[in-house]
């Protein structure tokens, strides 16, 4: 019996301690798209979204490029997002700035509910984005609507 008891302890201790999953790039992805979505990006005419290789210096991100088919029939960039890969938070690659919105907040809380993240454990690994300086307070983003034709 007692050493029942150890052992289903130490399986709950390791449990308990066990890492967090990371998300997928397609999961990411689709953080982005819930971002981009309610303000119509997403429809604009060839809309893509893709992963970008970065540097071995960035491996907590996977950085995701959005864009679309411009009228002047050339690929127009629509945002650069740099996804974590732990806590599933949106950041520009360009400037020290995280994006939120009503979309992307309830987007993210189901992945990180499936993924078994905690919001204490969100607030233990968080991390900032990968063009912060040490210390730097980052922007509130929001993507805004396209510009009209």
């Amino acid at each position: 019996m007692f050493k029942a008891l150890v052992l289903a302890a130490t399986l709950c201790a390791t449990a308990e301690s066990a890492p967090q999953r990371a998300i997928t790039v397609t999961e990411a992805q689709d953080l982005v798209r819930a971002l981009l979505k309610p303000d119509g990006w997403t429809k604009l005419r060839g809309f893509v979204l893709y992963q970008a290789l970065f540097d071995a210096e960035f491996q907590d991100f996977y950085f995701i490029h959005a864009e679309w088919d411009s009228p002047s029939g050339r690929h127009a960039a629509i945002g650069h997002f740099a996804v974590e890969r732990t806590t599933g938070d949106v950041w520009d690659w360009v400037k020290c700035g995280k994006f939120t919105s009503p979309s992307l907040t309830q987007a993210q809380q189901a992945l990180r509910k499936r993924i078994g993240l905690t919001d204490a454990d969100y607030q233990q690994i968080r991390k900032q984005g990968p063009f912060c300086e040490p210390r730097e307070q980052p922007q509130a983003l929001q993507m805004g609507r396209p510009k009209s034709k």
